[in-house]
Formats: structure tokens, C-alpha cells, sequence
């Protein structure tokens, strides 16, 4: 075999047998001390918090297999690389276990680190899709049972308004089973889904009072999570319109463009304990808000004087 000296020319041979001597000397000499740590102390004592025990099996192991590095590694180069004049040296055997020992250590820690970060975020995430999907599903049925009472009637009357009603209520019905599974949806089947909902509010509520609904939509493209806006008008008709016999009235403002929604809405209605209450969509809504947008948004309620005032603010990037 061709021996390794300083005055050796470099050729692939050199280098073959250069690679050879490094992979033989990661191999035997420094894969078995890592193994052991990594496969064995770590786990068994200084996960546990053995520390004393730790340290003294460490110590060991680099006395002992400093020894085998330190005139090992000599050996092997004199008798498998024609290596003359190598000198074996406890002290360096000692030196590179120790490196290597804090080396594999702190790699090791921080591979379990990242492992059981990335778990507990993996938990944290299914933990709040599943919140959010339960809070999604909390809608008031009340309103569909509703309707459907007044479709009965309407069909009883054999009334004109009879299809369209049944059309309002299946796109509705669509929305919420179908489209509102994914996380976030256009802002166009959000807008449709309130004008339906207000469509259908009218007809059993006409003669109580007034709705407007003003849209300034700038980016049509843009996508919000669903069933948010809903539940602030739902509130308004709750303890509005619901509550009222005349000059009720329920005033809404949408304006949305590429980076930001605002959403205002406000309405009368008349002083009850009732009212003086938050009710659960309005708790429901401000909890989805905190997890879907929880340094996004800007919610200001304000409830004075028999007006009821919401103002919603979501950033969208």
C-alpha cells in the first residue's frame, strides 16, 4: 500500500486512499463513543435528569475510549496507511472525546429540541382547527327553523314569493355545509350569504323597520375566514328588529380592499336585562377572531343609549 509523507504528490490514488483513511477513522474510532451517547446516556440519564450518574459514565467513557483514540488512531495510520513516526498520545485521545462528546451532546439536544417543538406546535394546531371547527358549527338554528315556518306558510298562500324563498334558503343552507369547511372563503359568498340572510329577515319583518347595506368592495379576490360577519347582524336582528315593533333599523358598512376589511354595523333597540348581556355569538365570534386573526384585527363595540355599534377591522396580509 502507498505510504502518506509530506513529500507525496497529490494523485487519485493519494486521494482514495486519504478518503479511506478518514472513513476508517470516523468508522472505528468516533461513530461507537457517539453512538453511546447519543443512543444510551443521553436518553438513559440526562433526559431523566440523572446528572451525576451523567457525568460519571461520561467520564469513563472518555478515559477509556480517549486511550483507544489516542493510540488507536496512531496504530491504525502506521500499520494501514504506512504513517511512520506517530506518536500516541493520551492527552489527545482524552481532548477529542471530550469534543466529540459535547459536540454530539448539544446536536443531539437540539435535534430533541426541534422534534418536541415541532410535536407540541403540531398539537397546538390540530387543537385549535378543532376549536375553530366547533365554533364554526355553533350557528343560531333558529333563523333556518324560522324560515322554514314561513316557507310552510307562504306554500299554504300559494304565494309568488314562494321559489325565491326556497332558492335564498338552499344557497344558505349550501354556504354553511358546503363552502364554509375551508378556513377561509371569497369575500363575494360572504356578502351573498349576509344579502340572503337580510332577504329573508324582510319578509317575515318588513313593517318592523329599515336595513341598509352599503358595499365598497375594491378587490373582489380577497378571502376572509367564514361566518364572521354573520353573527354581529344576527345580534342586531336578536335584539333589534326581533325585539321591536316600529323604527327598528340595522345600518351596515363593508369596505374591502387588497390588505384590509372594515366592517361596520349598528342598530337600536330597547333596553332589557337581555341586552345587557354579551351573548354567546358575540363571545363565539371574538374567540374565532383571536385564533384566526390574532394580531390582525381590531373589534370596538360600543353599547350606549339604546345604539348598538359594531366596528370590525381585519387585516388582510
Amino acid at each position: 500500500m502507498m505510504a502518506i509523507t509530506n513529500e507525496t504528490s497529490f494523485t487519485f490514488q493519494l486521494f482514495g486512499l486519504m478518503l479511506l483513511q478518514t472513513m476508517s477513522g470516523v468508522f472505528f474510532l468516533i461513530a461507537p463513543p457517539v453512538y453511546l451517547n447519543i443512543y444510551w446516556l443521553i436518553p438513559k440519564f440526562l433526559v431523566p435528569k440523572k446528572y451525576l450518574l451523567f457525568a460519571l459514565f461520561s467520564a469513563i467513557l472518555i478515559l477509556v475510549w480517549g486511550w483507544v483514540m489516542g493510540y488507536g488512531e496512531p496504530w491504525m495510520d502506521e500499520h494501514f496507511f504506512q504513517m511512520k513516526n506517530q506518536n500516541p498520545s493520551l492527552d489527545t485521545g482524552i481532548a477529542g472525546m471530550i469534543f466529540i462528546l459535547l459536540i454530539s451532546t448539544l446536536l443531539h439536544l437540539s435535534y430533541r429540541w426541534y422534534m418536541q417543538s415541532s410535536k407540541i406546535k403540531q398539537i397546538e394546531n390540530d387543537r385549535l382547527q378543532l376549536e375553530l371547527s366547533v365554533l364554526k358549527n355553533q350557528i343560531n338554528p333558529h333563523f333556518f327553523f324560522n324560515t322554514l315556518n314561513n316557507l310552510y306558510a307562504l306554500s299554504l298562500e300559494q304565494s309568488k314569493q314562494t321559489p325565491s324563498v326556497i332558492l335564498k334558503l338552499s344557497e344558505m343552507m349550501r354556504y354553511t355545509i358546503y363552502e364554509c369547511k375551508a378556513p377561509k372563503v371569497p369575500i363575494t359568498s360572504e356578502v351573498s350569504y349576509l344579502e340572503n340572510f337580510i332577504a329573508l329577515q324582510k319578509m317575515r319583518q318588513h313593517k318592523r323597520g329599515i336595513v341598509t347595506f352599503q358595499k365598497d368592495i375594491k378587490d373582489f379576490d380577497v378571502q376572509i375566514a367564514p361566518m364572521i360577519l354573520i353573527v354581529f347582524l344576527e345580534n342586531a336582528y336578536k335584539h333589534g328588529f326581533d325585539l321591536m315593533e316600529k323604527d327598528a333599523f340595522i345600518n351596515l358598512q363593508l369596505e374591502v380592499t387588497k390588505t384590509t376589511l372594515l366592517f361596520t354595523i349598528e342598530n337600536n333597540f330597547i333596553e332589557t336585562t337581555e341586552n345587557k348581556q354579551i351573548g354567546i355569538g358575540l363571545e363565539n365570534v371574538k374567540r374565532r377572531l383571536a385564533l384566526t386573526y390574532p394580531s390582525n384585527h381590531n373589534l370596538y363595540i360600543t353599547n350606549s343609549n339604546g345604539m348598538f355599534k359594531v366596528q370590525l377591522k381585519l387585516n388582510l396580509v
